[in-house]
């Protein structure tokens, strides 16, 4: 539980109402249950609105029956498709986003009394939001710009598609009343990405997820053994990097002439999640053709539990953490407050959470960089040990609840101030921006709408692999014609 004194919260703020996509099991979902439980701590009512949170699929707290946040959970647009066909889904997130906005400033009268609302992931409907909710402050979360999390451009029509959205992403993220990040590293690239909003009239705040000891696991006390086994814990996603630890499984492989601890790979994964299934597929015939046998040396455990994750970070000699460029990334903190080691890609929001030579190692990510580093804690486990308990120090010292509800109760006041003080300002310039930011969203909804009908009508044979819509019309007029 966050620490607080609810006699201190401000009369100011009385309901915050939360607008996430879904509510599954990841670092941002985690971050928005942190910032929902720390404004119930607070005194704040508090309600999330999402289009998914399956019961097996989701944190603990929002669990039902007894999850602490079940009852505050209303979901919306779930028969919204999160893409099609495997495309769009940047277009059908915009759409979701959009949808549940709108559920908040037009069908539910407990929604609509909110005086803060916290959106995070896509700021596209913030229009919305300005034009129809004007009573309320809006902060928007940035756990990192959307525009950077794209992987592959695509072709012609694709890259305009991706243009109009990530200008459109960074348009009305300016048009929250308080904008925050999760870490330095995400700061930067919001400033480096979002020209507009390195301004010192845009100023973003910094808010550090924390860790709710109350519930966590704690550290086993025990030491480290050369049988320890080796965690890595992420979502099956290829961003994740994940086979860079089968990798450098292997060269460690090569290189000891004693028996290396098991190697295990757990995270979230939802057979729903095509991304999920393939990737886990693809990392089991890596590990095949590098020689590491899967059931004997390599387990993969899917979709844990909470006491699964726990039993992970407490009894491992070190947790593994692949990512290169990560925003922040909740798991090194989670196994360093376990008492465990972390082995960190040295980029990113790791370079502000683990110490590299004290609470772990920050190495560049190849395999041979990793394969050294986690030797060096398999060869001396009494180093994992003493690693181990100096990561639990840092982190209460560092990353508390005490100090995480503190600022955010501070950043919500923040954010109604500014509403206020918005709302009794001559607005007619931001009545004019928003009007305007809303007909480029319905333009940009309309073009995206008409690549994915394009893109469906080609699968199903109607048009030909290169050919358009508008091309596609005219040879059959042409042929009607003849």
């Amino acid at each position: 539980m966050f620490s607080s004194d609810k006699s201190n919260a401000s009369q100011t703020v009385r309901k915050v109402v939360f607008i996430h996509l879904d509510l599954g099991i990841g670092g941002a979902e985690q971050l928005v249950l942190q910032l929902a439980t720390a404004s119930q701590d607070l005194g704040y009512q508090v309600e999330l609105v999402t289009t998914r949170c399956d019961s097996d699929h989701c944190f603990a707290s929002v669990k039902r029956p007894d999850g602490r946040l079940s009852q505050n959970v209303h979901i919306y647009g779930q028969w919204i498709p999160p893409n099609i066909a495997g495309k769009g889904t940047a277009f059908m997130s915009t759409l979701r986003m959009w949808y549940l906005t709108w559920k908040v400033v037009t069908s539910n009268s407990c929604h609509r009394n909110a005086d803060v609302v916290v959106m995070d992931v896509l700021p596209t409907s913030l229009p919305l939001l300005l034009s129809w909710l004007p009573s309320a402050g809006i902060l928007f979360y940035c756990h990192f710009p959307d525009k950077l999390l794209l992987r592959n451009q695509g072709g012609m029509a694709k890259r305009y598609y991706r243009k109009l959205l990530d200008s459109l992403e960074e348009s009305t993220m300016n048009l929250s009343d308080t904008l925050v990040v999760n870490s330095k590293f995400t700061l930067s690239q919001v400033k480096k990405h979002f020209p507009s909003l390195a301004s010192p009239s845009s100023p973003t705040e910094i808010l550090y997820p924390a860790l709710d000891t109350s519930g966590m696991v704690q550290s086993n006390q025990q030491s480290k053994t050369s049988k320890s086994p080796i965690v890595s814990l992420n979502r099956f996603e290829r961003k994740k990097n994940i086979g860079l630890l089968i990798e450098a499984y292997a060269y460690m492989k090569d290189r000891s002439n004693n028996k290396l601890p098991k190697l295990i790979i757990a995270g979230g994964y939802d057979t729903q999640n095509v991304e999920n299934v393939e990737y886990r597929a693809e990392l089991g015939q890596l590990a095949k053709d590098l020689g590491v046998r899967e059931g004997g040396e390599l387990e993969f455990f899917l979709d844990i539990s909470d006491a699964q994750r726990a039993t992970l970070f407490q009894t491992a000699l070190c947790v593994v953490y692949t990512p290169d460029k990560e925003h922040f990334g909740i798991v090194p903190l989670e196994a360093m407050y376990a008492g465990t080691p972390v082995v960190a890609v040295n980029s990113g929001g790791p370079t502000e959470t683990v110490v590299d030579g004290k609470t772990g190692y920050l190495r560049e990510p190849t395999a041979k960089a990793f394969g050294e580093a986690i030797l060096e804690l398999f060869r001396d486990p009494k180093l994992a040990t003493t690693m181990g308990n100096d990561g639990r120090q840092h982190v209460e010292e560092t990353f508390g609840t005490g100090r995480f509800a503190t600022k955010w109760q501070a950043l919500v006041e923040e954010t109604k101030m500014r509403q206020l003080k918005r709302f009794g300002e001559s607005n007619s310039g931001l009545v004019l921006w928003v009007n305007t930011t809303m007909y480029l969203v319905e333009a940009l909804l309309a073009f995206a709408a008409c690549i994915l009908l394009t893109i469906l009508l080609r699968q199903t044979g109607v048009l030909e692999p290169t050919q358009s819509i508008i091309g596609g019309m005219r040879s059959r007029f042409a042929g009607e014609e003849l």
